[in-house]
């Protein structure tokens, strides 16, 4: 994954440390992770769709088009520096273009992409209205409460060096 991160944070735009950048990433990952344990979702996919999902933003506001080009730069990566079969790559593409549209039909790899992202709406003080998500993983009220308060949570420091090699100050 670290050179995956690398070559996504070679192009992004905004501040890495800010409200869509990588700590942003590392609990939508963490919040995937969670999920596709219950959801039998496939991980490689919700690990990628954590760095690819925010990773064109021009701008922290609107920007509705930055989904479908997070999925044009997983394609221009695709066997450069990760690689996945056809039926995951279609995910990784669907999760990526549609995930701020409300949608909850899809593949369980795809709504447990949308529910990792939806989960860290926290961050913004918005709680997750359980109505809104696409897993039952995802509604359980232990799980979300949990995915609701952690914010800006500091844990997210040591994690970024050791996983992704990133320092933020």
């Amino acid at each position: 994954m670290r050179s995956v991160v690398k070559k996504v944070l070679d192009q992004y735009v905004l501040d890495p440390g800010g409200i869509h950048g990588v700590r942003h990433w590392a609990r939508v990952l963490e919040n995937g992770r969670r999920l596709a344990e219950a959801s039998g979702a496939s991980v490689k996919v919700v690990e990628l769709f954590a760095v690819f999902h925010d990773a064109c933003r021009r701008n922290d506001w609107r920007d509705p088009e930055h989904g479908p080009r997070g999925a044009a730069l997983a394609r221009s990566l695709r066997g450069d520096v990760f690689d996945l079969d056809e039926a995951e790559f279609k995910d990784i593409v669907t999760a990526c273009t549609f995930h701020t549209r409300g949608r909850c039909e899809g593949t369980a790899t795809v709504r447990t992409c949308w529910d990792a992202d939806r989960l860290d709406l926290g961050r913004v003080g918005v709680q997750p209205d359980p109505q809104r998500l696409c897993t039952e993983a995802a509604r359980t009220p232990v799980l979300l409460d949990w995915a609701s308060n952690r914010g800006f949570e500091e844990w997210t420091a040591p994690w970024l060096a050791s996983e992704w090699g990133i320092h933020l100050e």
